[in-house]
């Protein structure tokens, strides 16, 4: 199977296992994905968004310039996308997941847990671009959420580079033995709990390594999250981090707010 370029601009950049390489696709155009897409990916031959299941969500111009801008257009990580936003919830988009992809890339990272209330969007973008030595461990919250997660790695065939647990969140992540590179948050409904994570961050993530936190717009900060949720937790990881001297961290406009913070060497 000849490999596609996970994203261009990198300088010597590493080919996937995904397939070949897809058209761009503009925002409500038809999917074609070649034969073996059809058959391996896609079992019934058509695509969900050629049948009406789900529906695309609508692009700002920004949106439209910036996306066409990548050359990667994955079907089945668009489809992923596509049916987080159907249910309500920030995901990376596009550009979103070019950025976590190349922050990992320039990290070399080695060693990345997961923790996610999500579907695989943020997973499919990393496990492409990942070195085959490289652990990736994912922490979920629930059944449905593992197995959506583990058959959308199935069909990518991608399944054999990722681990994925059913786990109670922050606990499970500081008693995981060892330190980590790179930890995604994209704690979803569970990030009134974000704030317990910061009791073991620290100790958890090496040196140089990086901290990828999605959503962390408090609701009503220009966050599409419902209003009632309790922003306590999320403003206390905001300060907190941002105030830490061990880390140098950002906010980017990604994602209902992505913070990614840097684990500063010492010395």
């Amino acid at each position: 199977m000849v490999g596609i370029w996970a994203f261009s601009g990198l300088g010597s950049l590493k080919k996937t296992r995904l397939g070949t390489m897809f058209p761009k696709i503009s925002s409500g155009a038809e999917i074609n994905p070649p034969q073996w897409a059809q058959e391996t990916i896609y079992p019934e031959k058509i695509h969900p968004m050629e049948k009406g299941v789900i529906k695309e969500k609508e692009q700002t111009p920004v949106e439209h310039y910036t996306e066409g801008l990548i050359p990667d257009r994955d079907p089945l990580i668009r489809e992923i996308g596509i049916l987080t936003g159907q249910h309500g919830r920030p995901f990376l988009g596009p550009q979103g997941g070019m950025t976590l992809a190349t922050l990992a890339y320039m990290n070399k990272v080695k060693r990345v847990y997961e923790w996610t209330g999500a579907y695989g969007y943020s997973t499919l973008w990393l496990a492409k671009i990942l070195p085959n030595d490289c652990q990736y461990m994912i922490g979920t919250i629930a059944d449905e959420n593992q197995r959506l997660i583990a058959n959308y790695l199935k069909r990518a065939g991608l399944q054999s580079r990722v681990s994925i647990k059913i786990t109670d969140g922050a606990k499970q992540f500081g008693e995981t033995e060892g330190q980590f590179d790179l930890l995604v948050l994209d704690l979803q409904q569970e990030r009134t709990k974000m704030a317990a994570w910061l009791d073991v961050i620290p100790d958890k993530i090496a040196e140089g390594g990086l901290v990828v936190s999605l959503g962390n717009l408090p609701a009503g900060v220009g966050s599409e999250q419902t209003k009632n949720m309790l922003t306590s937790s999320v403003e206390a990881y905001n300060h907190r981090m941002f105030a830490d001297p061990r880390f140098l961290s950002s906010m980017l406009p990604i994602c209902d707010g992505t913070m990614v913070s840097y684990r500063i060497p010492r010395g």
